[in-house]
């Protein structure tokens, strides 16, 4: 009886251990490694690029990345739940806006009198559900270079301003709404060029400007709008434009659009 006993037990802790060695180890605790591709990223085009990775739980990772670098992979443990990768360099060394971590994350500013920033980015929610994940990096350019030609026989005395409802760029990469205002200044030609951030309506404005205050106000959104300009392009294209002030009418040029006003019409 002792006997059938012992094996009994013997048999019960056999059996036991086979069970938990069969059970596969929980690895949903264990953090994704995010491998970054850059291999993408033209060196000659930028020599270094800004990292954020971002999570809903307040995980934050923010790193340099530098063009000799750009040939590697890139890995980066993150949680599980998910991360929104942020991503961006800044043409010819421009330091224009401002980076800023609040409750939300964190942004990407263009303070109030100061013109787009030449910023190219990769923004993007990444799954991190699994033990790893590939992404492969690819920037596009996220602003606008608006050139503006003023023809006013011979007035020298008005100048321009470029208005918006987009100071930057969000937490998500997404246009962030807020106050957007730029002076440019003009050559003897009467050209003058702007880079504006990525618009999500037709409110963008365009004022003339004389010392006694705005002698005129053009939706200039809108007229971009009306050329088939898509603002929601990964690599947005950029606009000319041509004001002949003296002749009381303003040409659109965009691409192989054109399209001539008349501003005694109320726009």
């Amino acid at each position: 009886m002792e006997r059938m006993s012992s094996v009994f037990v013997s048999l019960i802790m056999v059996i036991a251990f086979s069970m938990g060695c069969s059970v596969k180890e929980d690895r949903s605790v264990c953090p994704c490694v995010m491998m970054l591709d850059f291999s993408g990223v033209d060196p000659d085009r930028t020599d270094s690029l800004v990292m954020s990775v971002l999570s809903a739980d307040g995980f934050i990772h923010k790193d340099t990345v530098f063009s000799d670098s750009f040939a590697a992979v890139c890995e980066v443990p993150v949680p599980r739940g998910g991360v929104q990768v942020n991503i961006y360099s800044v043409e010819n060394g421009q330091e224009d806006f401002s980076w800023m971590m609040d409750g939300d994350g964190a942004s990407l500013e263009i303070p109030l009198g100061n013109e787009c920033p030449a910023v190219n980015m990769f923004s993007r929610f990444v799954d991190t559900g699994a033990e790893s994940v590939y992404v492969p990096v690819a920037l596009g350019k996220n602003y606008c270079n608006l050139t503006i030609r003023l023809l006013t026989d011979g007035q020298t005395d008005l100048w321009l301003s470029v208005e918006g409802n987009i100071c930057g760029y969000s937490r998500n990469g997404a246009p962030m709404a807020g106050n957007f205002s730029v002076t440019p200044e003009m050559d003897a030609e009467g050209y003058c060029s702007v880079r504006i951030p990525r618009q999500t309506d037709s409110s963008l404005r365009l004022v003339i400007s004389d010392e006694d205050g705005i002698l005129r106000e053009f939706a200039v959104g809108e007229y971009i709008v009306e050329s088939g300009y898509d603002w929601s392009a990964y690599d947005l294209e950029d606009v000319e434009i041509d004001i002949d002030y003296s002749k009381a009418e303003v040409t659109f040029v965009i691409n192989d659009w054109e399209m001539t006003f008349d501003i005694n019409v109320e726009i």
